[in-house]
């Protein structure tokens, strides 16, 4: 049973799939082409030095409009014949992403490019002149200045536009800080509810380290006050968690559950880290690569420098590696037989080929994800996993036995969300009676 009658805002890629399905056929590789994404680094530097930051060796650089240019230019005259990595048939459609740092240091770049490349797409008749969005995620700060708003108007129908609010005051304050230490969530909820109260929709995603996982709960509930009923959140991938988060994290997830059920809210809201999914086996054959940054992905940094993401780039690396490069916009896209190497590389990653034993045919291997850049800036590949997240995979995968079998008792449902969590590893989360009780109510 899928119990869910909330369906999760449709992705623009799915949108595409489902307007032009006779652009997504299988390919010889066995995939089928979705709407990949092209990310435009316009700037390293930040007005906020958030605690858990990826990007912990950032610089003032900028990218010019020069550069800019001849990075759409690149993508505008793609075809498969000079250039197999992205172009309209393995991408039918595209989305032009703007990062930082923050993006929006950089507004008038940004409004250039995205300017630049529409009136480019139009009188080149290309298939992306219809079918291209633009994503934008912020940290707020910016978001009342006349150059921003400039974007946000005339863009306002093409746009993916996102602040990041960590959910309310204590855990977004606890991270997202000013270079002096001053709180920063006052300003980004107030831009936020602007935007909406305007009648837009807005994205945001919550970010869950070891230092605010005791806040999930209070974020959760607080999102829902703001409006918000869609709501992606996720932990960090980077070292520090222990099983002592993991115990918190499955308390404040139990707590959420039992608000939304006692509430009456649980199918009005769709919070990503509740899926039927999760927490179960995968099948062998299913070898997919949860990860877009081996080969699906493109972006460009601040210097014309083209990797395949942004965790690929010096101001993710630093010098624990160096940076994995495809070209640049003077030279071209994987032009050398050294990029040509590193793509097939990236293209032949599978979850077979980067996982042990242990992650491929772990009992609940389904919903765990993992940074193929943090696997090369740790283990000097993107092929061998950073296991770091597992306890926290495991105490998702304890809430969602405890939210889906509430679900299906309470709607009448005779489905039971099944318990694939070994007891052994449960038992390092939860105390006895609390696992006892999870069987009980999965009908164990």
């Amino acid at each position: 049973m899928d119990g869910r009658k909330r369906i999760k805002e449709e992705q623009w890629q799915d949108m595409m799939c489902r307007l032009y399905p006779e652009l997504h056929q299988q390919l010889p590789d066995g995939t089928y082409p979705l709407s990949r994404t092209f990310t435009f680094q316009v700037t390293e530097d930040c007005n906020l030095q958030c605690k858990y930051c990826y990007q912990g060796h950032k610089t003032k650089k900028v990218m010019s409009f020069d550069t800019a240019k001849k990075a759409v230019d690149m993508l505008l005259s793609a075809t498969p014949e000079n250039n197999s990595y992205i172009n309209p048939v393995v991408s039918p459609g595209i989305i032009i992403e703007f990062i930082g740092g923050e993006p929006f240091l950089q507004a008038d770049l940004i409004y250039n490019i995205m300017t630049y490349f529409c009136r480019e797409a139009r009188r080149l008749c290309h298939p992306w002149a219809e079918r291209h969005s633009f994503s934008i995620c912020s940290n707020g700060i910016l978001y009342n200045t006349p150059q921003v708003q400039k974007i946000l108007n005339k863009f306002k129908d093409q746009i993916s536009f996102s602040i990041t609010i960590d959910g309310n005051k204590e855990l977004h304050d606890s991270c997202r800080v000013f270079p002096d230490g001053s709180p920063s969530y006052d300003i980004a909820v107030t831009a936020a509810k602007d935007w909406m109260k305007r009648g837009n929709y807005l994205g945001t995603k919550i970010t869950i380290a070891p230092g605010n996982v005791m806040y999930v709960y209070d974020a959760l509930t607080h999102m829902l006050s703001l409006g918000y009923t869609n709501i992606h959140a996720n932990c960090v991938y980077e070292k520090g968690w222990t099983e002592e988060h993991a115990r918190i994290m499955y308390y404040e997830l139990k707590r959420f559950t039992d608000y939304l059920m006692d509430n009456d809210k649980e199918d009005s809201v769709w919070v990503a880290l509740f899926e039927e999914t999760v927490g179960h086996p995968m099948t062998e054959d299913d070898n997919s690569n949860f990860c877009g940054g081996t080969g699906k992905m493109l972006c460009v940094d601040p210097t014309g420098h083209y990797s395949t993401c942004i965790r690929f780039l010096p101001s993710s690396l630093g010098n624990d590696a160096p940076p994995l490069y495809l070209g640049d916009v003077d030279r071209g896209l994987i032009t050398t037989d050294e990029e040509k190497k590193i793509v097939a590389e990236l293209n032949a990653i599978t979850r077979r080929s980067q996982s042990t034993d242990k992650c491929f045919y772990c009992p609940i291997a389904n919903g765990c994800g993992w940074c193929s850049g943090l696997c090369y800036q740790e283990n000097g590949t993107p092929n061998k996993r950073v296991t770091h997240i597992c306890v926290m995979h495991q105490s998702r995968a304890l809430a969602n036995i405890y939210f889906w079998n509430r679900y299906y008792r309470k709607h009448g449902s005779l489905d039971r969300y099944k318990i694939d969590i070994p007891e052994e590893w449960a038992l390092k989360i939860i105390p006895e009676d609390e696992w006892k009780m999870l069987n009980e109510l999965a009908g164990k």
